[in-house]
């Protein structure tokens, strides 16, 4: 069934009628209503609540921001859309961690290298 009510260029209205009413969403009076659920859904996360965190220097610093960042999801304190971001930002601090610990190996690697070659210089 479409809406009774008439649009503001006098046209009928054309939209679905609201259930249990004649009238679309809009006409019935419910569009504030619907405005305010959508706001607060949007709304942005006030992050005086959330618990205080240094920037992380090791993967175990990580697990604990991102396993408090999954209580603050769930306790409604922290807005999902930036709980995603911490993740994805987390994930590219891991690999760099991983990156940072191939290259203090290779280092490492090369310096003993090059200090075995002096020493089998220096006894010929």
């Amino acid at each position: 069934m479409s809406c009774c009510a008439k649009t503001k260029a006098g046209k009928p209205c054309g939209a679905p009628a609201a259930e249990g009413n004649n009238q679309c969403v809009m006409h019935s009076g419910r569009a504030a209503e619907l405005g305010s659920k959508g706001g607060r859904r949007r709304a942005v996360y006030n992050p005086d609540g959330l618990k205080e965190f240094p920037a992380p220097k090791s993967a175990a610093n990580l697990r604990e921001l991102l396993a408090q960042s999954i209580i603050e999801i769930r306790t409604g304190k922290l807005d999902p859309k930036l709980a995603n971001s911490i993740s994805y930002l987390g994930a590219g601090f891991l690999r760099a961690l991983e990156v940072a610990d191939l290259e203090n190996r290779l280092l490492a690697l090369e310096a003993r290298t090059e200090n075995s070659d002096g020493k089998s210089e220096a006894q010929s």
